[in-house]
């Protein structure tokens, strides 16, 4: 029984150049069957991966579209207009207003509401991904880059983050796939390539680094001097985001496509005021995130397919290089790229095994690196579906979301720098006191003014730590007329230190509640301490 078993599983992923090591047609899965298997990954994520990932998508996204429900002119203010999708953020602004609409105040339950969305959203990353595949060569392929998209490690749990990075995925994959299969078709019909434009539009709106996507497809036509495509595909794009990028900032801001001048002239100014790196970062970033060594596969298989799929092939390519030159260099911004490098890897790699002598002989290795693929990203897969990320960060004001007659919060960080807080999960209108008062002429002016009057369940956030003493966080709080109840304090280094500077402004403080880090918050500590800080918080009532 043993032995038919492991028979069975050899010929399920060796038998066959034509499969790339996966299993013939006889075991292979429906589209239908993988977009489950993709949606039901994605619903645990949804409801148990909570937290942000980055910065970018929290404070960019969610905490401007609640500042706007609250009546807060976030972004809106400035003379210049936001470096990111005020468009992106106008979804969320909806979401936000039907669910108070409803009743639904609780953030904890307006985020899973988000990550659902979003969770049905990224099917469309599945779909479109295995549709493109199809059309571009097998059935076969089509459905490992199905199973790709919805289990690779990384995808369920960016899937349902707030990141434009993964939210422009579908419509660019979308417009491509009209492309292709007005390519096929070969009818001479010029309106799939202007809705193809018109995706392309949407993709630049939630990320305007998605323009090199289309305009490594729209220089292919003009290439092949397919000259009433291309002006399709220009003119579909152009009408579409003066719609939607154009109208806001005609409406918000200066002239049309302010935002998008704004953003670059920013970016040239402060292009190494972010992370960098080494021009070839983004390479090991890709080498990387889709598991060596069927990511170094993946990319022999996306290097044959220019005369595949030409317009997939020079557009990624040029997102590629144009990010590996800039200087800023954060590995979110890779993102939009991996799913094009799984499709166009996938089919070149295939291609490349059946004609491999080399591998041919070698099915047994190649069966076993993707072996090895699959069950590490499962494993990854599942877990980062269950991680609760920034938990140190956003369990605390979740529990203190619960205290309804709280007017006040410090949060103490001991010896490091304080990190920016995500007000948000207090469910009520807050802000930092730096902010309050420093930054008056930023959205709290008319309040300091008396012009306007602040919410009766306002919370004043106070911040503490190595670069603030005692002292003047009691100037502070001598100055606002929003008093501290409790006292949150983040890792437990130096504790006896930390707690007499507290004693100077809070003689009496007595412990409530204390906050363990999640599992991927430990893992992330023991293997760099240095970068990774202990994520234990103990939150005290100012008695």
């Amino acid at each position: 029984m043993q032995s038919t078993t492991k028979t069975t599983v050899a010929k399920a992923f060796t038998a066959d150049a034509e499969t790339l090591g996966q299993p013939q047609e006889r075991y292979l899965i429906p589209l239908s069957t993988i977009l489950i298997i993709a949606l039901g990954i994605r619903l645990v994520a949804a409801f148990f991966s909570k937290g942000f990932a980055f910065s970018d998508d929290h404070f960019d996204v969610i905490t401007i579209a609640q500042g706007w429900l609250d009546g807060f002119p976030l972004w809106l203010n400035e003379p210049m207009p936001p470096r990111h999708s005020m468009f992106y953020v106008l979804i969320h602004y909806g979401i936000f207003y039907i669910l108070e609409a409803l009743g639904v105040f609780s953030p904890e339950v307006k985020m899973t509401v988000v990550r659902l969305v979003h969770a049905l959203y990224s099917l469309l990353v599945v779909y479109f991904g295995y549709k493109l595949t199809e059309r571009l060569s097998n059935k076969a392929n089509a459905r490992m880059v199905g199973l790709m998209l919805a289990l690779v490690w990384f995808m369920p749990f960016m899937s349902v983050r707030n990141l434009v990075e993964m939210v422009c995925i579908p419509p660019y994959l979308a417009a491509f796939y009209l492309m292709v299969k007005a390519g096929q078709e070969d009818r001479k019909r010029t309106m799939p390539y202007f809705w193809a434009g018109v995706l392309f539009a949407l993709a630049f709106v939630f990320r305007y680094h998605t323009v090199l996507f289309g305009a490594g497809a729209g220089l292919v036509l003009l290439y092949q001097r397919k000259w009433r495509e291309a002006i399709a595909v220009l003119l579909g794009f152009l009408v579409a985001a003066f719609l939607v990028q154009g109208v806001i900032d005609i409406i918000f801001f200066d002239y049309p496509f302010h935002s998008i001048v704004a953003y670059y002239q920013y970016n040239s100014a402060h292009a190494h005021d972010f992370s960098s790196g080494p021009v070839y970062r983004f390479a090991l970033t890709i080498l990387g995130f889709l598991v060596p060594p069927v990511s170094a596969f993946l990319v022999v298989g996306y290097a044959r397919t220019a005369k595949l799929a030409p317009a997939l092939f020079w557009g990624g390519l040029i997102f590629f290089v144009a990010h590996s030159l800039f200087p800023n260099k954060q590995e979110r911004f890779i993102l939009p790229l991996l799913p094009l490098i799984m499709i166009l890897g996938v089919i070149g790699w295939q291609e490349y095994v059946r004609q491999s002598t080399f591998w041919q002989n070698r099915r047994k290795l190649l069966a076993s690196a993707w072996i090895f693929f699959w069950v590490l990203n499962l494993l990854a897969g599942i877990g980062m579906a269950f991680t609760y990320t920034k938990k140190s960060r956003v369990a605390p004001l979740v529990y203190l979301s619960e205290k309804q007659d709280m007017d006040g919060v410090v949060l103490e960080f001991g010896n490091h720098s304080v990190k920016k807080p995500p007000l948000f999960y207090l469910g009520r209108t807050s802000a930092v006191y730096d902010k309050y008062i420093i930054d008056d002429d930023y959205v709290w002016e008319e309040y300091l003014q008396g012009q306007k009057t602040m919410p009766e369940d306002f919370v004043m956030a106070y911040t503490l730590n190595k670069d603030k003493t005692p002292e003047e966080l009691q100037k502070e709080i001598n100055a606002s007329p929003y008093k501290p109840d409790y006292v949150v304090v983040v890792g437990t280094k130096d504790m006896e230190e930390r707690m007499a500077r507290l004693h100077q402004v809070f003689p009496s403080l007595e412990l409530e509640h204390t906050i363990n880090p999640s599992l991927y918050d430990r893992l992330l500590h023991l293997l760099n301490p240095r970068v990774h800080k202990d994520e234990h918080v103990q939150i005290y009532q100012v008695r």
